[in-house]
């Protein structure tokens, strides 16, 4: 009696094994005919950093074909919950890149050299959340460096290899606790550098603490989307990014300097002092008197810094300061 007890259970156990196996995994029977599937844009980023460790390959994936302003849908993860998202393809080939972004969460602004997607919620003048998008003709390596010796003076850095689906490889640079204090600061930033044919592509994204899981999880997604292309014309600093980059290398070398200039004591300015093909030159009064002048290669970015002192000097004078504008253009709106 046992032994057919037994038997009767096993066949029982196996036939409801069979007609499991016969149903249709559980996220396709949810799925109607016709609904938006899961791309390679919408798996967690996380999962899909850890899927490209696994393959060892740096190939980015294929092209998908989305042509600029097409719009469709996708699903994404947040808090671990589904969200299906509607992404707008962009294609911008001044500065190199293609990407889909959620436009229905953002507003794409395109300026002179970079392309900023703003939370529909921010003040425009004093944006929190965003993310922005600039090129560079250093390389990864050499622009990483620079990002993390301006990061580093206020933010303890995380740097680290990163794989997006469609890029490959890049370098990420994660900048979220306060520097010496152990506290997390109230504006995060995670800045990826990704290695284009004609130097990299800087995308930063800005966001607040308290939406770190949020904000900073759909600028993850849409950056798992970004591509590097090769820009359709030369990349070149115009007159007034090369002045305001000026002012914003002598604020950050000088913290005292803004409140100078709005005080009124000394006559500090800048000026566009000549300009053709070969040479942009930005003049800079200091308040001590002395005349600075920013030699800028307008393609590269690279400069160098005469000085004048009236009285003083017999003539103008090659310092040993160097830098790269292309850096300073990238921070000008943080």
């Amino acid at each position: 009696m046992k032994k057919t007890i037994l038997v009767l259970t096993i066949i029982a156990a196996l036939m409801l094994s069979l007609a499991g196996c016969g149903k249709a995994p559980a996220a396709e029977s949810r799925t109607p005919a016709g609904e938006p599937q899961v791309t390679a844009a919408a798996r967690d980023p996380a999962e899909a950093d850890g899927q490209a460790a696994q393959s060892g390959t740096d190939e980015p994936a294929a092209d998908t074909g989305r042509k600029n302003g097409e719009r469709f849908e996708t699903v994404i993860i947040l808090e671990g919950m589904e969200e299906t998202v509607r992404y707008e393809h962009v294609r911008n080939d001044t500065i190199g890149f293609e990407m889909d972004y959620d436009y229905e969460s953002f507003v794409r602004h395109s300026e002179s050299g970079r392309e900023v997607f703003l939370s529909i919620w921010d003040d425009p003048k004093a944006p929190e959340n965003y993310l922005e998008v600039t090129a560079s003709a250093e390389d990864a390596d050499a622009v990483a460096a620079s990002v993390s010796e301006r990061l580093s003076q206020e933010y303890e850095l995380l740097k680290e290899s990163r794989e997006l689906d469609r890029a490959g490889r890049c370098i990420r640079i994660e900048a979220s606790e306060l520097k010496g204090t152990g506290r997390m600061a109230d504006q995060l930033q995670a800045v990826y550098i990704i290695p284009a044919p004609d130097g990299c592509r800087v995308a930063a994204a800005h966001f607040s603490i308290e939406s770190a899981e949020g904000f900073g999880r759909r600028f993850a997604y849409m950056l798992n989307t970004f591509s590097a292309i090769s820009g359709g014309e030369e990349k070149r600093i115009s007159d007034e990014q090369a002045l305001a980059a000026i002012k914003r290398y002598c604020y950050l070398n000088n913290p005292d300097l803004e409140g100078m200039e709005k005080a009124g004591e000394y006559p500090v300015y800048w000026d566009v002092s000549s300009s053709d093909e070969q040479e942009i030159v930005i003049l800079f009064r200091s308040y001590t008197g002395a005349q600075i002048r920013y030699h800028i290669d307008p393609v590269s970015g690279e400069a160098y810094v005469t000085e004048f002192v009236p009285g003083i000097t017999a003539e103008e004078e090659r310092t040993d300061e160097s830098l790269n504008i292309w850096e300073y253009i990238r921070t000008i709106s943080e």
